[in-house]
């Protein structure tokens, strides 16, 4: 195709070379031919700029072509890496999502047992304390029968000193 990206070396690639230059060639009449601008219609002059313009397209579609498929190819070996490791990442995440919930797990089976543990000993608590209220009472209840039965003991001790001094 094209080796140079100079408009000039596109136009001169042309099928009509000679019609660009007076000079090149002659008439059959014998008078060198016009410039290709003045002797073409306006239809012809179309034609030869969309030719031209489909040369030039070609041209930098050449040129650009090989560095765009090698940044394409790159892109994609990217975009491969990029994903490999987003998908890595999710695995280590499901893997410490996991982890935690299996330590989330067994922090809450400790919390259930301590409470177990928890209210059974409120319940020996609650328990002991009926069980010291009630031994309260009752050598509240045995000090009270002592006190009144060294009471007695003393009314009749004085009671038997009285009847023995009084005879």
């Amino acid at each position: 195709m094209l080796k140079s990206s100079n408009i000039n070396s596109v136009l001169n690639e042309l099928p009509n070379e000679s019609a660009r230059d007076p000079s090149a060639q002659s008439s059959p009449n014998g008078k060198p031919k016009q410039d290709a601008e003045t002797c073409c219609s306006s239809q012809d002059n179309e034609v030869m700029g969309s030719l031209a313009a489909l040369q030039l397209s070609a041209g930098v579609l050449q040129i650009a072509e090989p560095p765009l498929n090698h940044v394409r190819s790159q892109l994609r070996e990217l975009i491969g890496r990029q994903n490999k490791t987003y998908i890595d990442l999710s695995k280590e995440k499901y893997k410490l999502d996991c982890s935690e919930v299996a330590r989330l797990n067994d922090m809450m089976s400790d919390v259930r047992r301590y409470k177990e543990k928890l209210t059974k000993i409120k319940k020996e608590m609650q328990s002991v304390y009926q069980r010291t209220k009630e031994l309260k009472k009752r050598a509240a209840n045995v000090a009270a029968c002592k006190q009144r039965d060294y009471q007695r003991k003393l009314e009749r001790l004085q009671h038997e000193e009285s009847l023995i001094g009084s005879q």
